[in-house]
């Protein structure tokens, strides 16, 4: 007795210790009307440039720095319409964290369509066309700023966490807008509660476009996503900040909002989504985080080329020729793009840096669900914004999404393959 008391002590002392998951939470309003700055919309080349007339509501900027093992690591959701990777790099510059580097970065967009316009923060963007945005270095400065300072108050706030997620169907609350049978219905949550129960963050993935605001909307606004937000964190009680990230959007639109107009339906959808979120957050068990992984990998991309109908398509609301966009493509799109993968736990995120489909998000889902990932969920326009991705069986059938694909019809594949290693490895 007494000797496999002395084993089972020694086995007890040679078994590494897991570190413990350190996270923080801060949020910055990112809304330049505040401060007297031309807005710039994103979403639609219909608006022809004009900026927002005031604010409907305030946009926001959120950080979560997690820590683990002396490593750090961040997810910031940010209420814009997309991002480039440029405005990454620099506000992980500004923010001089030591350790967080961009390959440990994930920044996602809402894609509201009554925030920000990606390209008007994006030094890439030489156009100089109003109907697609034209970059504004003021306007960068203004926003890498803001997010610099965010992080450093998210990472200042760093302390013990334990973690836990789930998953629920919302059946027709969305639907594929290319008519094809992919409708991912799951809306997950990822919960972390500080050491001591109390409640500290909610990360809501859920898939639907930012469409319910149309062009004709000019006010700024977090959209239905900063309504679901708002939601959550009033339900979830004081303390509690709500995170958002889109899933593969791809070609999946909102369903069902009601209301007399665009903003009563923003705010009928947002706080329908949302309350589900809450309720599936207020029913999660939170548990010591065993497993926690930050990883990137970095696909080298396609040549980029024009889709064979873009004039016919898109090229008249963006008042692009075809010959402009043999140009400009080798200039504003990347040869290179990053795709993350975020591990806690039973949840697993992976992310995009574009607008995959249905068909490849649920697909990569799947691999996650048979490799044991109980929660798995996946990310749009994560930390660049390459257009949509598509399987090559949807670029051959062209239309609008097609127009908005960059890289030929391997791109989805392609994308798809590293992300299935990634979630796999």
């Amino acid at each position: 007795m007494k000797k496999l008391i002395i084993v089972l002590l020694l086995a007890c002392m040679c078994t590494p210790a897991v570190a413990q998951l350190n996270a923080g939470v801060a949020r910055i309003s990112i809304t330049p009307l505040e401060v007297g700055m031309t807005t710039p919309l994103g979403g639609y080349g219909a608006r022809a440039g004009k900026p927002a007339e005031g604010i409907h509501d305030t946009i926001y900027a959120k950080a979560l720095v997690f820590e683990r093992g002396g490593e750090k690591s961040a997810l910031v959701a940010l209420d814009v319409c997309g991002l480039p990777i440029g405005l990454v790099e620099d506000s992980v510059a500004k923010a001089g964290i030591d350790g967080l580097t961009l390959d440990r970065v994930m920044m996602a967009a809402s894609h509201t369509h009554a925030g920000l316009e990606g390209f008007a923060l994006d030094r890439r963007n030489i156009a100089n066309n109003p109907h697609i945005g034209i970059f504004s270095e003021e306007l960068l400065q203004f926003v890498t700023e803001r997010l610099a300072q965010c992080l450093r108050e998210a990472d200042s706030a760093l302390q013990p966490v334990r973690a836990g997620a789930g998953q629920v169907r919302l059946p027709d609350m969305n639907r594929n807008r290319r008519n094809a049978a992919c409708v991912d219905e799951d809306l997950t949550v990822l919960r972390l509660d500080l050491a001591d129960g109390a409640p500290y963050v909610a990360l809501v993935n859920y898939t639907a476009h930012g469409t319910i605001m149309t062009e004709r909307e000019m006010l700024v606004s977090g959209g239905w996503a900063g309504v679901m937000q708002r939601t959550v964190e009033a339900l979830t009680g004081p303390g509690v900040t709500c995170l958002f990230v889109n899933g593969a959007l791809g070609d999946i639109s909102p369903k069902g909002a009601q209301g007399g107009s665009r903003w009563e339906m923003a705010e009928y959808y947002g706080r329908r989504v949302g309350i589900h979120a809450a309720r599936l957050w207020d029913g999660v068990k939170t548990a010591d985080v065993d497993r926690f992984t930050v990883r990137s990998e970095w696909l080298d991309l396609p040549t980029p080329r024009p889709a064979p109908d873009f004039v016919k398509i898109a090229g008249s609301e963006y008042h692009v020729t075809q010959e402009q966009l043999e140009m400009l493509l080798p200039v504003m799109f990347p040869s290179r793009a990053p795709l993350y993968a975020l591990r806690v736990n039973d949840f697993q995120m992976i992310t995009f840096p574009g607008e995959p489909i249905c068909e490849i998000g649920g697909a990569i889902k799947e691999v996650m669900r048979g490799a044991g990932v109980a929660y798995p969920c996946v990310a749009s326009l994560t930390t660049d914004s390459i257009g949509y991705i598509l399987t090559p069986e949807e670029y051959r059938r062209s239309g609008y999404e097609v127009t908005a694909s960059f890289y030929g019809e391997t791109l989805g594949t392609l994308m798809q393959e590293k992300a299935i290693a990634l979630a796999t490895q």
